[in-house]
């Protein structure tokens, strides 16, 4: 069996992705692979009538960035007596910047929980389905409990 060396656990900050995060450092902990913890914030502008380059938005998704790492660091801190876990924020499109953080650092797996959605008949969202399409390594997501 093909062990991970290099996992990406993809989450947003509150207790929904807590069961992702457990399997996450416990996989991370069985293989001793390396651990990061990552939440994409989208870029402020995007349906919100306000220039995108201007020193409001830039304010805006400074706070925005700082607050869910804040979050990320907060959620992780109870995992970190069991291993070593790097957390990061990053901005933009999320399944995009997924992808290029699987091509940057090489990771072999990635973890994350579906995106909440709108539509009752559908499994996985719009982002969610991309990322199983596109992405150059196995993608696990981890349903919530009901």
């Amino acid at each position: 069996m093909k062990r991970f060396k290099d996992i990406l656990c993809v989450v947003e900050t509150g207790e929904a992705c807590k069961p992702a995060l457990e399997r996450a450092a416990t996989l991370a902990g069985s293989n001793q692979a390396n651990l990061t913890v990552f939440d994409v914030v989208e870029s402020v502008g995007a349906g919100i009538e306000m220039p995108a380059r201007g020193t409001i938005a830039a304010d805006l998704q400074t706070t925005m960035v700082s607050a869910h790492w804040q979050g990320l660091e907060a959620l992780v801190d109870p995992y970190r007596t069991r291993i070593e876990i790097q957390t990061k924020v990053l901005k933009s499109t999320p399944f995009l910047e997924i992808i290029r953080e699987v091509l940057r650092k090489g990771r072999d797996l990635v973890i994350k929980i579906p995106e909440t959605q709108n539509w009752p008949d559908r499994i996985f969202s719009s982002s969610d389905m991309h990322l199983l399409h596109k992405c150059l390594c196995p993608v696990w997501i981890k349903n919530l409990p009901r």
